[in-house]
């Protein structure tokens, strides 16, 4: 067995589809048609933004009755009866695509057109290999693979509109989470900040609540065909995130925000704006007041007081419930609401 590593032009690749001088090896791979029309779309627009995807795996033999080789693939079906479906016309890349949304291929400009033809693919050919080492290969690759976490096994489970809403605010808002320290890069890589972001968007429509992978997964399958509330949640959501980033910047800066700390400063920020379900204004004690704060210069100096607390582990000292809060079962209904109930009285500049 010999492996050829190479780089085609999609435009080889597809014609080769279509003359049928590369098949589909159904042996290896599952049928076709199971992408669903956002998730064909989001890979198309990979490549028209110029991002790369998984390379295809081709396997090569001889023929010896007609002496011509026969080229079947192995791992890539789906990638490549995308591309061809779509410059045969047959579907319109949906919202999904921000720049490309209703196009099909024949509505693309011309220089569109070319730079997805001509885009080069990543192309693994298995020469002359048997079915045996084909079938060793991929389960070496799979051996190597780690299993999918909770927010990707999320990911690969929903198709609909709330995820790719979701991924719109990974795209908007991960960069930010990465810069402040909020979660790590590691993190990231394993969409903890899509699992995050999920998180806030619950605060706005149901409420604080126990950290539950069954409820953000419900979340998923409730709004997964329809998602009625996307522009009012997506309004609030990043009306909130937008205000951390420049009027609460000092916090930001001084990286000392955790997770769950971002959690419980944007709940209350969302309260004190819009107020959230589940939240009385007898239970917190203080009012929902139209506004994010009284005083953002005053409201940061007062959360990085309540932070510097918890960094010095002061559980005796005036805000030690708030510390308290951040030490232990952090992601618990009791401990999200003290510290809520803390960091609304520090944006109210009520705090004494």
């Amino acid at each position: 067995m010999k492996i050829t590593r190479n780089v085609l032009p999609i435009s080889d690749l597809y014609n080769w589809l279509e003359n049928k001088s590369l098949i589909i090896n159904r042996t290896y791979q599952r049928s076709a048609g199971l992408w669903p029309k956002n998730a064909r779309t989001f890979f198309i627009d990979t490549i028209l933004n110029g991002f790369t995807f998984p390379k295809v795996t081709i396997r090569q033999t001889i023929d010896l009755k007609t002496k011509k080789a026969i080229k079947e693939v192995v791992d890539g079906q789906q990638r490549l009866t995308t591309i061809r479906d779509f410059i045969n016309g047959e579907f319109a890349l949906s919202s999904v695509s921000s720049l490309y949304k209703g196009c099909k291929y024949a509505d693309l400009q011309p220089d569109s057109q070319s730079e997805l033809l001509s885009y080069e693919v990543s192309v693994d050919t298995i020469v002359s290999g048997s079915t045996e080492e084909v079938l060793e290969i991929f389960r070496r690759i799979n051996s190597y693979t780690l299993p999918l976490n909770t927010p990707e096994k999320r990911h690969a489970e929903f198709q609909g509109d709330f995820k790719w809403f979701i991924l719109e605010m990974v795209k908007l808002y991960s960069p930010m989470l990465d810069k402040y320290g909020i979660l790590s890069l590691r993190e990231i890589a394993r969409m903890e900040d899509a699992d995050l972001i999920t998180e806030l968007c619950e605060v706005i429509m149901k409420g604080i609540t126990n950290r539950s992978p069954e409820s953000l997964r419900r979340l998923y399958r409730t709004n997964d065909e329809v998602f009625p509330d996307k522009d009012g949640v997506k309004s609030k959501f990043t009306s909130t995130m937008d205000f951390i980033k420049s009027d609460l910047n000092k916090v930001c800066t001084a990286s000392v925000l955790t997770n769950y700390q971002l959690y419980s400063l944007f709940s209350a920020l969302v309260y004190n704006k819009y107020g959230i379900p589940s939240a009385s204004e007898k239970e917190f004690g203080v009012k929902v007041i139209g506004k994010y704060t009284e005083d953002s210069n005053m409201a940061a100096q007062n959360i990085l007081e309540l932070l510097r607390a918890f960094d010095e582990k002061a559980t005796d000292g005036p805000y030690g419930d708030f510390v308290k809060a951040c030490s232990s079962s952090t992601h618990r209904i009791a401990s999200r609401k003290t510290r809520l109930k803390w960091f609304v009285a520090a944006l109210q500049c009520k705090m004494r």
